[in-house]
Parts: C-alpha cells; structure tokens; sequence
C-alpha cells in the first residue's frame, strides 16, 4: 500500500469526507516529501533551506532532485 492510499483510507476512517482529504492530500505529501529530504541529508534544514525545500517540492520535484540542490 502506498502513503497516498495509506493516509486516505486513515482519514476516511476518521471521518474526514472526500473533499476534505482531496484537499489536504497534497499538503500532507509534501510535508513527508520534506521531511524525506531531511532525512536524507542527515541534519536539520536551516529556515531558508526549508523555504527552498517547499517551493522546490511545490514546482514537482521530486526528493533526489532537491537533495541534489541543496548538497551543491
């Protein structure tokens, strides 16, 4: 089972409804996205690496690709 799958059917079974998931869907994916790059690179992200991180992620990168930009 995938996260996207994961975390709908826990949503769904704490009674949030279609909409409310399908909103808040990719906001969730892209904080576990961010904290997947963190993990990565092994410490914690500074406040601006943070900001690139989110705009980076937002545009559809994917987290090699921003792990990459931020070892540069």
């Amino acid at each position: 089972m995938d996260v996207q799958a994961l975390l709908t059917a826990a949503l769904r079974e704490a009674g949030y409804g279609p909409d409310a998931i399908g909103s808040a869907m990719p906001r969730m994916l892209r904080i576990l996205q961010a904290e997947d790059v963190r993990i990565e690179l092994g410490r914690s992200l500074s406040r601006k690496e943070r900001e690139y991180v989110r705009l980076q992620l937002e545009l559809g990168l994917n987290v090699a690709e921003v792990v990459r930009g931020l070892q540069k």
